[in-house]
Order: C-alpha cells, then sequence, then structure tokens
C-alpha cells in the first residue's frame, strides 16, 4: 500500500484510519508525503507526525520507506515507484498464470451507456476477454475488460486494476470473484437472482404514534452509496430513518414509484434521472 500525507496538512482523521487498517490487516506500505511544491510544505513535521501515530519512518527508529512527492509537478514520483518495486521485492510475491483468474471487486459503477461497470483487483491466475466470472452475489462474462488507463485489453496479469463489463448484476464491494473458460466450471455458491422489492404497505405513523422518516438511497456506484447508507442511518434523532432500498443506477420511474407507493423519501448521489422519472 502507499499512505498518502500531504505536507502542508499533516495527519488528518481519515489518514489515522488508514493507518489502523494497514496494522490490523498486516499489509506492507510506503508512505508518500505529497505536495512538497507548497510553500507552506513541511516533511519534518509530517515525519513527526507519523513517529507520534506509530509510524516509524527510515531514519526515526523504524524501518518504514518514505519519499516526497508532488503530484501537481511530478517530482519524486519515479523514487517512490522505484520504493514500492523494491518493497515489492521484499515481500517476494508470485502467481500461477495457469490458475483460474482469482481477485476482489474495488468498486461497482452504472453507466447508462453500457452497464454495470465493475472495477477489480486481480491477485491470481490471467484474466481474459469472454471469461465467465462469478462472486458469491453475481454472475456474467467479461464482454469488456480495459486496463486502468481504460484501453481494451485482451487479458490482464495480477496485481492489474482491471474494468470489466458483463455482470448480468452489480456484485457487492469487496466480494472476491473467480473466472473460468465456461459457465459450468465456475463455483456452485452463487446466489439466486434477486427478487423484485417488495414494500411495506404505506401508512403515516411509525412505533409510538411517531411519523417515520422512510427513505430509497440511489448512486452512481457502490462505494458512494456505502457513504450514503452509513450517513442516514446514523442520523441524530431518537429514531432513525428506515432504508427502504439502496441501489447503484439512475433513477428510474420505477423508484419513483416505488417511493410513492411506499411514502418514501428518494435521494440520489451523483445519480442521473430518466425522463420518465422526471415526469
Amino acid at each position: 500500500a502507499i499512505l498518502i500525507v500531504a505536507a502542508d496538512e499533516g495527519l488528518k482523521p481519515q489518514t489515522k484510519e488508514a493507518i489502523k487498517i494497514l496494522e490490523e490487516t498486516k499489509t506492507p506500505f510506503v508512505v508518500a508525503i505529497n505536495k512538497i511544491d507548497k510553500p507552506d510544505a513541511s516533511m519534518e513535521k509530517v515525519k513527526n507526525d507519523l513517529t507520534a501515530a506509530g509510524v516509524l519512518l527510515e531514519g526515526y527508529g523504524g524501518n518504514i520507506s518514505y519519499h516526497g512527492i508532488s503530484a501537481k509537478t511530478g517530482e519524486g514520483v519515479d523514487d517512490l515507484l522505484d520504493l514500492v518495486l523494491l518493497a515489492a521485492d521484499m515481500e517476494d510475491l508470485s502467481y500461477d498464470p495457469d490458475a483460474p483468474a482469482r481477485g476482489f471487486v474495488l468498486e461497482a459503477a452504472f453507466d447508462h451507456r453500457r452497464g454495470s461497470e465493475i472495477a477489480v483487483i486481480l491477485t491470481d491466475g490471467t484474466l481474459r476477454a469472454g471469461d465467465f466470472i462469478a462472486t458469491p452475489s453475481a454472475r456474467g462474462k467479461v464482454k469488456i475488460l480495459e486496463n486502468f488507463l481504460g484501453e481494451r485489453a485482451r487479458e490482464l496479469q495480477p496485481s492489474s486494476p482491471a474494468l470489466i463489463i458483463g455482470f448480468e448484476t452489480p456484485p457487492a464491494v469487496g466480494e472476491t470473484f473467480t473466472a473460468a473458460a465456461s459457465a459450468e466450471a465456475l463455483p456452485a455458491h452463487i446466489a439466486p437472482e434477486p427478487k423484485e422489492r417488495q414494500f411495506p404497505p404505506a401508512f403515516e405513523k411509525g412505533v409510538n404514534g411517531k411519523p417515520e422518516v422512510r427513505l430509497i438511497l440511489k448512486s452512481a456506484d457502490a462505494g458512494s452509496l456505502e457513504a450514503l447508507s452509513m450517513i442516514m442511518r446514523n442520523l441524530p434523532g431518537d429514531r432513525p430513518p428506515t432504508i427502504l432500498g439502496e441501489t447503484v443506477g439512475d433513477i428510474t420511474d420505477g423508484d419513483v414509484k416505488s417511493a410513492i407507493a411506499s411514502r418514501a423519501i428518494l435521494i440520489g448521489f451523483k445519480t442521473k434521472v430518466n425522463s420518465a422519472a422526471k415526469n
């Protein structure tokens, strides 16, 4: 992993959260101190902040490599990449090119022209265009395979990020996937097709006569949807809102009809609204 810290701001709460995740998962990492081109940048302050947070850099009592970079000018980026390659060499990583392609789902988004776009990281085997692919909740066929530059690729090898178009339904973020040359060779533990959403009958009053706030959430990608759901479920008050549904994709007339039938508020984040839904 690469832990990025801004040289002009130092450690932020999200930085400390990232450090905690790295420690809990025992993930090797290097530190990139970014924005060194800014006049108020202070490498020493960042180093001291990291030491206080338990991240011991080389020269500061530890063995974690670091380098100052500027994402704006490109300064130090090549040296940082050398550190990443060195760290990878130390891990002695390996893979089997003939094994069934495996990895995990990084993000799931919806494009109204191309359909579900699933970003994955490949961890073993060779992923090829035309492969059948499955996770515990979804399956499909790799119709389009793109590399991290958005270019079409015929095959990709481990450590490669990939964009896949061909899943019948979007898988959940974080799920592992397996690919095979035929549908019969895929694992058999795939979940059944999701049933159509069933909403409870509309009513004005909730528990103890208090009005119930009902929500239907939509977002352009699964990561944003997860964040939106967490925020809504943790709103202050005596009674948190009831989430009736949360899906990735554009807002459709079906979503509006469901909101009307269940007297719910329909919330969309980074989503488009089709013309039927607008009407």
